[in-house]
């Protein structure tokens, strides 16, 4: 074992891991893409998003009140009621046009909003917006859901995207790492011919080769699947949509998946490379 960890940290077996556990890495992201793809598109329909704009001399306690009201309506996700003020509004705006950006001085465009998200499946968002207007603080109120047909259309063509880049990656990447397992073996392959010569086993000269291949897989998939969840985390974290799609479960499939593959990659690599080293004649040695 202790020979293993030694190999596992050598100069020969490091390029190894490296290029499977980033071949691993894409996949998962891959795989993820191309089955939560859908869930993602249809999470997004199943919401609106709704602006409600408030008239200038409203006081605070008519927004708190406004937004007790909110909270209380069947089908408004609670924890998205925002709140944004003209100042606040103004702000984002100069910062997204920068110097496209004209200030008017004392005078500024923008209303007090509200933002907020919407069940679809749990109210009815036209007969929502009128019971809204009629409030005496607010303006005018709209849902938006324009952009979400177009998201579906760039999400369906990233997946895409993503698929070409994961083949022409995951070939990539199976090339480098079946030389570099080729490059760790080829100072063996007199051992190989002389072990033969004496009678021994192909099932027993490969052993603690494939010994090793299984742990450098086990290892590459360990990091591989740290990165994936470090990825995920950041992500899920820096939206609510995806922390509604992406489960335990989904986590543990992909973990698994790259797995799987770590193992296969490289033990089928090694066992080729031993097979044709095993089957080499005395005159192939030197070439």
């Amino acid at each position: 074992m202790i020979k293993v960890i030694k190999y596992l940290f050598s100069s020969r077996s490091i390029p190894i891991i490296i290029c499977t556990s980033l071949m691993l890495f894409f996949l998962g992201l891959y795989f993820l893409i191309a089955f939560k793809s859908n869930a993602f598109v249809n999470s997004l329909k199943n919401e609106s998003n709704l602006l409600i704009e408030l008239k200038p001399q409203s006081t605070k306690e008519q927004k708190a009140e406004l937004k007790s009201k909110l909270t209380l309506e069947t089908g408004i996700l609670i924890t998205s009621i925002e709140f944004i003020s003209s100042e606040e509004a103004k702000k984002i705006m100069a910062k997204e046009l920068g110097s496209g950006f004209i200030d008017l001085a004392d005078e500024n465009p923008f209303l007090d909003v509200f933002q907020l998200k919407v069940d679809n499946s749990k109210t009815e968002v036209d007969k929502l917006l009128l019971k809204i207007k009629e409030e005496t603080i607010v303006q005018n109120a709209y849902a938006q859901n324009s952009y979400v047909e177009e998201i579906a259309v760039n999400v369906r063509k990233f997946s895409r995207l993503a698929l070409i880049v994961g083949i022409f990656f995951s070939i990539l990447a199976i090339t480098l790492i079946f030389n570099a397992i080729k490059l760790s073996l080829v100072e063996s392959k007199s051992s190989f011919y002389t072990l033969k010569m004496l009678g021994s086993d192909w099932n027993f000269i490969k052993r603690p080769f494939l010994q090793r291949a299984f742990y450098s897989g086990l290892l590459s998939g360990g990091i591989s699947i740290l990165l994936f969840v470090i990825t995920i985390t950041f992500v899920i974290l820096s939206n609510n949509i995806f922390r509604s799609i992406i489960g335990i479960g989904t986590f543990v499939l992909v973990a698994l998946f790259m797995l799987l593959v770590g193992f296969f990659v490289n033990l089928i690599s090694t066992n080729i490379i031993l097979n044709k080293y095993l089957a080499m004649q005395e005159e192939d040695l030197y070439n």
